[in-house]
């Protein structure tokens, strides 16, 4: 996708209210996500976005700087996947209103279609901590891709025990930025640097 029409996506998933369904709507109804971010209200409103979406929208056009945006965006090392490309997760698209554009560092890859879930408590117990990391270590022996949440806890250990098994891969999605200032724990960083340097993906 050109990296002029991709600064749109991006401008839409800045602003609040518009998540996967409304996203959706957008890609759905207009030729392209430019055309989204400079329709008319009419046709916002037969796109199906409701009245305070459409203030929002008119409120973000004047405040984003699209350009600037990308900028960031390119600084961080930072790949866009919307939801039309071809390398979009087969799986990920499968399910009720999959995210309309992905923000990726590291690299997804075909063998992650094989992988499993790993999530837990951020404060685990001592057996929490021993059976995730046999869990995940005969998954990750067996090339299953681990994903979890990078947070503290069960997380980050299902991250690690992954990372231990030589060639295995794992998967962090995140509910925050991917930018190093935004990878949230904190103390979960490095952790989050080793995945992204050759071992999988971090993914918002």
């Amino acid at each position: 996708m050109k990296k002029d029409d991709l600064k749109y996506w991006v401008g839409f998933s800045m602003i609040p209210g518009i998540g996967a369904a409304r996203g959706n709507r957008l890609v759905s109804f207009f030729d392209s996500m430019e055309n989204a971010w400079k329709a008319s209200d009419s046709d916002l409103s037969r796109a199906g976005i409701e009245e305070t979406i459409i203030t929002e929208i008119k409120k973000a056009r004047g405040e984003i700087n699209l350009d600037i945006e990308m900028e960031k965006i390119e600084k961080e090392g930072i790949r866009l996947i919307t939801i039309k490309d071809k390398n979009y997760p087969k799986l990920l698209k499968e399910i009720y209103n999959p995210p309309f554009l992905l923000y990726v560092r590291g690299e997804l890859k075909s063998e992650d279609e094989f992988a499993f879930a790993v999530v837990g408590a951020r404060r685990c117990s001592d057996y929490g901590r021993q059976v995730t990391k046999e869990l995940v270590t005969g998954l990750a022996q067996n090339k299953i891709t681990i994903i979890s949440g990078l947070a503290a806890g069960i997380d980050g250990i299902a991250h690690q025990a992954a990372l231990a098994i030589k060639d295995a891969r794992t998967i962090a999605v995140l509910g925050c930025g991917i930018d190093d200032a935004s990878i949230y724990p904190t103390e979960n960083r490095a952790l989050a640097a080793e995945i992204i340097n050759g071992r999988g993906a971090i993914i918002s």
